[in-house]
């Protein structure tokens, strides 16, 4: 085999690898979406096998017809059978890129792919485990059917590229780990104090309210949307914290149970918020007391002269203030605790109050946060707010400003008249019941949207049942995503007196909302309730 015809060959046997990255484009979706943890992608292609395994088997019986003509190809003189690989790859390429496009839509995408340093070493480790099993077969003159083959494995070789890439972007976390620290360290010699603020829900909401409140009087930073990861919070830090910085407010997730050490051996907060513990994230935390004591280890990092505020919800918050002995903290909520509320008052365009404080302070706030919960959130950031030396006064101005966010109990009005409270984002039993109490408030037919809960392990169905049971306490109309899912939430309405009639099952949410448009309008008020993410079913 001269020159050319070896280019040739080795040309085919390369078309598979490239055009299946090219197809991988929502298994890429996937594995970002599960923050490139082998676990969470592997529970991903449980889910949704199906949707996983379509792209790949596409693209071989593209590939195995292409093949053939490559096969036939390779006897034909040197230079045509080198324009007649590269002919046919190309075809490959493109059918790659069609189907990548088809199993990823972008614009139905909830959230979308980005292409960021990360995930384009992602791709380059596929690549090289594709390459390191292609290159023996080749090397050893395999039919070109083997290749055609090879992107049925795209599932698998996607999960040796997750492993492959384990180290290196372990040294990179640690790279930028230490170089966020470094900075931190360096801006506290100048007065930076630094806040951390976590919990099961909640802690996006008092971030944001804390910022403002803090920034009535000095320069404060919190870390943007919900970067509450340690290469999220690194970012933050390197790339928009500054000298003129007095304070940084970071949030902090956990999905694991070494999440919280991790993020404060990077930060080193001084002072911390512990908004609420709850049942979220059990499937990869594994049980409820799991989930309390890796949030209560913000508390534990916190050092002597440190201050922390709790959220006094009477269980799981309220036990973490109490074994609390090593540094001072204040709970919210109660007459003579940090801060409370009275002469509180709910409408639709939020809320008014009477903010109090234990050295006597008084001062009336209006809101356009809705709801116990909320009054809840501001309380705490307000107790924290105090301490940190802003008067009640500018805690009244800033609260004046402060909006609801994106798709966490945002109420809007639709063109047809109806009234939509928009709690999309990704809930849990105790939040969810919180958004319904904000719905059994308002006037008209009160309708919830919703496709339950998930990632709550072995307590997802009886959570999902009664999460029916709260729904029919509250909503006329129950519209359920996705059937099987959603069979405990059905079970619940069912159970608790809601007429069968009344509760409507759709296969996706873009079917319900084509039937929302089309029956809905002024006196309605539809609470869509949880979003499931893209790699859920």
């Amino acid at each position: 085999m001269n020159v050319l015809s070896r280019l040739a060959w080795l040309v085919l046997w390369a078309g598979p690898v490239i055009a299946m990255l090219l197809a991988a484009r929502q298994l890429m979706q996937f594995a970002q979406l599960s923050s490139y943890q082998a676990g969470g992608y592997i529970r991903a292609l449980r889910r949704l096998p199906q949707k996983c395994a379509w792209p790949g088997l596409a693209l071989s019986a593209v590939a195995v017809v292409l093949m053939v003509f490559g096969t036939l190809a390779l006897s034909a003189p040197p230079f045509l059978s080198l324009a007649a690989a590269l002919l046919l790859t190309g075809l490959l390429l493109v059918a790659g890129w069609i189907i990548g496009q088809m199993a990823y839509r972008e614009k139905t995408a909830k959230v979308k792919l980005v292409m960021t340093a990360r995930i384009k070493r992602l791709y380059l480790a596929t690549a090289l485990v594709a390459g390191l099993i292609c290159w023996p077969m080749c090397r050893a003159g395999w039919s070109l059917g083997f290749a055609a083959l090879l992107p049925v494995l795209t599932p698998v070789l996607l999960l040796m590229g997750l492993f492959l890439a384990y180290p290196v972007e372990k040294a990179i976390q640690l790279i930028y780990r230490e170089d966020a620290r470094r900075i931190l360290e360096g801006y506290r010699k100048t007065g930076l104090d630094v806040i951390a603020i976590t919990g099961s829900y909640g802690k996006t909401t008092v971030k944001n309210i804390l910022a403002a409140m803090l920034s009535q009087r000095y320069p404060t930073l919190a870390s943007p949307a919900s970067f509450n990861t340690p290469l999220g919070l690194a970012r933050c830090i390197r790339e928009e914290l500054g000298h003129q910085h007095r304070f940084f407010i970071a949030e902090m997730g956990a999905r694991h149970p070494q999440d919280i050490r991790v993020l404060c051996r990077m930060i080193r907060p001084r002072a911390g918020i512990l908004t609420a513990i709850g049942p979220q994230h059990l499937e990869t935390m594994g049980s409820l007391q799991r989930v309390r004591e890796t949030k209560y280890d913000l508390i534990r990092a916190l050092p002597g002269d440190g201050y922390a505020v709790f959220n006094d919800d009477g269980k799981q918050v309220t036990e973490c203030f109490r074994r609390t002995t090593h540094l001072s903290k204040c709970l919210e909520g109660s007459v003579d605790s940090g801060a409370w509320a009275e002469e509180v008052k709910f409408s639709a365009e939020g809320s008014d109050f009477v903010l109090c404080f234990p050295d006597g302070s008084r001062q009336a706030v209006s809101t356009a946060l809705a709801g116990e919960h909320n009054v809840r959130n501001i309380l705490m950031a307000a107790a924290m707010a105090r301490q940190l030396g802003i008067s009640p006064r500018k805690i009244a101005l800033a609260l004046e400003e402060v909006r609801p966010i994106a798709s966490r109990l945002q109420m809007s009005i639709h063109p047809r008249g109806y009234k939509v409270i928009n709690n999309g984002f990704n809930s849990n039993p105790d939040s969810s019941r919180k958004a319904l109490e904000v719905l059994a408030a308002q006037p008209g037919r009160l309708v919830v949207v919703t496709p339950g809960f998930i990632e709550l392990g072995r307590q997802e169905a009886p959570s999902n049942c009664r999460l029916g049971s709260d729904i029919a306490a509250v909503a006329h109309l129950a519209l359920l995503i996705g059937e099987k899912r959603t069979r405990p939430i059905r079970e619940g309405l069912l159970e608790s007196g809601m007429p069968p009639e009344n509760i409507l099952v759709f296969a996706g949410l873009d079917e319900a909302n084509r039937y929302i448009q089309e029956t809905f309008g002024p006196g309605d008020v539809l609470l869509y309730e949880n979003d499931l993410p893209d790699h859920y079913a």
